[in-house]
């Protein structure tokens, strides 16, 4: 009886070490790649400001996932990183980045996607019920999935423009709420 309880507790005590082994602790709390392209690089930090809806536009956040460590938004534009304005109606939902969002109501969604790297500076604005892109470039297949629940966020984006200049991001993890002057 004795083997059997140190057999148990034994078992217990295994799987209670590996269900406490977290992923998203490693690295500051930080887990995924951005690519912008063809640069890929690990996000090292994440930002956000949060806005309260205003002037007919909804309520959203303004995401900045860096390769460098910060811990406030940097001074100088870093070399690499990706900014994603994404209003409160899209959490939770994947958007078709080839077509406009839908602005028949109000407040209006809104979606801002910057991404800099590979010597490249890639603005796609989704707003109007129109698409506007760098060098008039057209999104050619796409979509994202952003999740937010308080400080914990999930990305999921891919985006491929016609003049052959692409963006990806899977990341997931606990982001760093600064204050604004927008």
């Amino acid at each position: 009886m004795k083997k059997i309880f140190t057999l148990c507790l034994a078992g217990a005590l295994a799987l209670a070490a590996t269900a406490c082994d977290d992923d998203d602790d490693k690295d500051g709390g930080y887990s995924g790649k951005m690519t912008v392209s063809g640069q890929t690089e690990e996000v090292k930090s994440a930002l956000y400001y949060e806005y309260a809806a205003d002037g007919g536009d909804e309520a959203e956040i303004d995401l900045y996932l860096f390769k460098e460590a910060f811990s406030a938004m940097p001074n100088a534009e870093p070399s690499f990183y990706v900014n994603l304005e994404i209003s409160e109606s899209l959490n939770g939902k994947t958007v078709d980045l080839t077509k406009p969002l839908s602005q028949g109501s109000t407040p209006r969604p809104y979606l801002y996607i910057n991404a800099v790297g590979s010597g490249k500076d890639l603005v796609i604005d989704y707003y109007d019920n129109k698409i506007d892109v760098t060098d008039d470039a057209t999104v050619t297949a796409g979509s994202m999935t952003a999740t937010r629940n308080g400080d914990n966020i999930t990305v999921k984006l891919s985006v491929t423009l016609s003049d052959g200049n692409s963006l990806s991001v899977d990341w997931k993890g606990k982001a760093t709420k600064v204050t604004s002057q927008k």
